[in-house]
């Protein structure tokens, strides 16, 4: 399994993040999901909606269990602003790119993330006509 290079310019919660979900010891991800997010973090993508550390973790788990080469990478800057970050990611595994989205998440008071919405895909460029 090959990992990204966790950057060290992105908000230290998000370096937490991105080891979660790279985590390959399924008894550590915990450890990493209880730096990242609070109790009640609210997460949300096209084919998951869970509340709290109990529900993420699980999530986690099961992603590594169904792809243990799996890794997950910034596919962009991290965009900032009012504890709001949004970026693009990428996850590959040994046999190519599996899929590519973005987030945008909130960071609360206590520094931990208490809301991440994912988006799959790449958003397509509109062109705006002209009259």
């Amino acid at each position: 399994m090959k990992f990204f290079p966790i950057p060290d310019d992105i908000p230290e919660v998000m370096q937490h993040y991105l080891r979660m979900w790279n985590e390959p010891d399924l008894d550590k991800i915990r450890v990493h999901v209880d730096r990242a997010v609070s109790e009640d973090c609210w997460w949300v993508d096209p084919m998951h909606a869970h509340t709290g550390r109990d529900a993420l973790e699980a999530n986690v788990r099961g992603f590594r269990e169904a792809y243990p080469t799996a890794a997950l990478g910034l596919g962009s800057n991290v965009d900032s602003h009012n504890q709001r970050h949004r970026y693009e990611w990428a996850i590959y595994t040994d046999d190519g790119l599996l899929m590519r989205g973005m987030d945008v998440m909130t960071v609360g008071e206590d520094g931990l993330i208490n809301r991440v919405d994912g988006f799959f895909g790449s958003l397509k460029r509109h062109r705006p006509k002209r009259e």
